[in-house]
């Protein structure tokens, strides 16, 4: 069984049921002491007031440190980390080109203020494009039955399958899943602006013979959501293992960490491959979906930084994406060289986005960091 068995939602270690042990114990005596009863136990215990003039458990907590989240719940941190993540984003559309463009603020190196440059631009694929994508999707379905247990499985986030590569355990990982779940709302806001922008249909809406053997979501579909978060986790997952404080490191670490990456990116081609194999989406879905999910995964790692920090800028053209391209998950970046690939024509690298690092999201990866020796 997966070390994750039991994690539900997206929601990282809050959303862990079943744990056993003191937290659950916690929780048990909780639920069975009523009001009533800690009434009169207070009044049994507490004799006359005499104040202490301090607090008991700590010294006084300073404002604005980032210390001070360690002792809240995850689920009250998420709303500071978020809010601190779409505070630099901005989204635009522009029909003329049919494209959409996801901006962070830039810091002006000799203003005060903050301008939007784009980190991805994506134009969406022509009609012809998606007829002839159609027939890729057509084909995939003769992988159905191999695939079926995979494809139902992943259809809610993947925390057993990256849990299988990356060994992910609540109880010892619990600010990695807090990170993964950042990462996943960061993917969910990127993808769904570009989904409802570019307004691309189904594949079982170009022909019904596609008959896909899930139901088919109600939003768009370019880019794949699950290609997005899949590459968003993996980028976010290697950033994290690899820039982690290490022990002494024996000669094969760096053999060991290719490794890492090139299943890490596999594992993420496949999820998203399985969605075509469904019949819910195209090849040029999960291609884009990958090059979203890289630079948001990059964005996430640099916006977690202690120092200014600038990240990659994209371009994705599926006005000129060939019909006839499919997609391995190998086209855009190389887990070798830990680099992205030589691109193709239907992707340009744009001039990087410079900004300055977030305040309190640095303590999340920080700590995450701390979890991986």
């Amino acid at each position: 069984m997966s070390a994750l068995e039991g994690t539900e939602g997206t929601e990282g270690t809050e959303g862990t049921e079943g744990i056993e042990g003191t937290e659950g114990t916690a929780r048990a005596a909780n639920r069975s002491a009523d009001a009533y009863a800690l009434i009169a136990h207070r009044d049994g215990i507490v004799g006359s007031w005499s104040p202490l003039g301090v607090a008991w458990q700590s010294a006084e907590l300073t404002v604005g440190n980032q210390a001070n989240l360690g002792r809240w719940d995850p689920r009250i941190r998420r709303f500071v980390f978020e809010s601190e993540l779409l505070s630099n984003l901005r989204f635009t559309i522009d029909p003329a080109s049919d494209s959409a463009t996801l901006s962070v603020l830039e810091s002006a190196a000799v203003a005060p203020a903050l301008t939007p440059k784009a980190l991805v631009t994506m134009k969406r694929p022509t009609e012809a494009t998606l007829k002839q994508q159609a027939v890729l999707v057509n084909g995939y379905a003769d992988l159905r039955a191999d695939r079926a247990r995979e494809i139902v499985a992943q259809m809610s986030p993947q925390y057993a399958f990256w849990g299988s590569v990356v060994p992910l355990y609540p109880a010892r990982h619990p600010r990695t899943l807090e990170l993964i779940g950042v990462a996943l709302r960061l993917a969910k806001y990127g993808e769904m602006h570009f989904k409802n922008a570019l307004a691309v249909r189904r594949p079982n809406e170009y022909s019904p013979q596609i008959q896909p053997m899930i139901q088919t979501p109600i939003h768009g579909s370019f880019p794949s959501g699950h290609s997005t978060e899949a590459f968003t986790v993996a980028h976010v997952l290697m950033k994290l293992v690899e820039t982690a404080p290490p022990p002494p490191l024996p000669p094969t670490h760096a053999v060991a960490l290719t490794q890492l990456r090139q299943l890490l990116i596999a594992q993420a081609a496949r999820i998203a491959i399985n969605r075509q194999v469904a019949g819910v989406h195209y090849p040029v879905d999960s291609m884009a979906g990958q090059l979203l999910g890289m630079a948001l995964a990059d964005l996430l790692a640099q916006m977690c930084s202690n120092a200014g920090a600038s990240v990659n800028a994209w371009y994705f053209d599926g006005g000129v994406y060939p019909g006839t391209q499919n997609f391995s998950g190998r086209e855009l970046f190389d887990p070798a060289l830990n680099a992205p690939n030589p691109l193709p024509n239907f992707v340009t690298a744009l001039n990087q986005v410079n900004f300055m690092p977030t305040a309190m999201l640095p303590w999340l990866w920080t700590e995450a960091k701390k979890e991986w020796p």
